[in-house]
């Protein structure tokens, strides 16, 4: 099966209804800043997520469209202001939408899209039992997204995390969109309690194992590809695992050192190589490698719940593209 094929089609859909949403309300200078990201490309992970998890139990993506959509919709919310939070310049290639019209302009834009998100979702016909149950996995996750988020900045400012207080924030920050993606698509098709738990773990333990690829992707990626600036997590002084471990298995010279690179807000390309260098020697990247494929085992350890058919293998082979992909 072409996992990218699979992808793109679903992108496609998802990026039709975007158009169609915002087609009529571009002349309002806000609607033309709201549709900057979500019309600005991405992998729409999270509505592929939702679109075919439905499709594995009863076979029929349609009905899931607008969950889908109104998860892209508070993806984006979360990246314009988690873009200004961390003072980054580019977004999938692109100047981020805070650098092109400033902090108050992006902040309400952000705003308008999550605001949009749950009108989306309130137009959703799957039935009003299944609609509240929608509302709580997206309101929910959100939540948990500004937890994560807090932890993130509070992190940088905190020597003593461990590899836990790590997962438990990517958990957050990241894992909890998809798990209420999976989740969503279970509820819509109409799945039991069990099925749908199960759904939420094998999403869950797969964002951590997306997470942990995308900060190796930071480190190592074709700025090209990942559309920002390679090395902004040392750049911001973020404690990343790989951070974390590194910090675990340098000697105390190279650990200062390595501090001592993070702390500083203008640091030089050479110094971000050398933390790459220090990462790299210490094992940490390699250690991180191996667990972001430990999680993607076990996530599709929980699709035994799954029927099968071409959706099972879909959900399968995605996992393996999140912790292969170079973009």
């Amino acid at each position: 099966m072409d996992m990218v094929e699979e992808l793109e089609k679903r992108k496609e859909l998802i990026e039709q209804e975007i158009e169609e949403l915002f087609k009529d309300k571009r002349d309002h200078n806000l609607w033309e800043l709201m549709a900057f990201y979500p019309g600005s490309g991405g992998k729409k992970l999270r509505p592929f997520l939702t679109l075919v998890s439905a499709a594995a139990f009863d076979r029929s993506e349609k009905k899931a469209i607008p969950y889908g959509l109104a998860l892209e919709l508070v993806h984006n919310f979360t990246l314009v202001h988690d873009d200004i939070m961390d003072q980054d310049d580019l977004r999938r290639g692109k100047p981020t939408l805070y650098r092109r019209v400033g902090d108050a302009h992006a902040i309400n834009a952000g705003d308008g899209l999550f605001a949009l998100a749950f009108n989306v979702l309130s137009k959703s016909d799957i039935g009003g039992d299944k609609v509240k149950e929608l509302l709580e996995e997206l309101s929910s996750s959100v939540l948990k997204i500004a937890e994560g988020q807090e932890e993130d900045l509070s992190f940088e400012e905190d020597l003593d995390i461990d590899e836990a207080d790590f997962i438990e924030m990517i958990e957050k920050k990241t894992a909890y969109l998809f798990k209420a993606s999976a989740r969503g698509g279970a509820i819509i098709a109409g799945c039991d309690q069990e099925e749908i738990d199960h759904m939420g773990e094998y999403a869950r333990k797969m964002g951590i194992a997306f997470q942990i690829q995308d900060d190796y992707l930071d480190l190592v990626g074709d700025e090209g590809k990942i559309g920002k600036d390679v090395g902004s997590d040392i750049q911001e002084g973020k404690r990343t695992l790989m951070v974390i471990k590194a910090l675990e298995n340098l000697s105390s010279d190279d650990s200062e050192r390595l501090i001592e690179i993070l702390e500083d807000d203008g640091n030089t390309d050479p110094e971000i190589e050398e933390a790459i260098d220090l990462l790299e020697d210490s094992g940490a990247i390699e250690y991180s490698k191996e667990l972001a494929k430990k999680y993607a085992e076990e996530a599709k350890d929980e699709l035994s719940i799954v029927p099968d058919s071409e959706y099972k293998v879909i959900l399968e082979e995605l996992v393996d593209y999140v912790i292969k992909r170079d973009r």
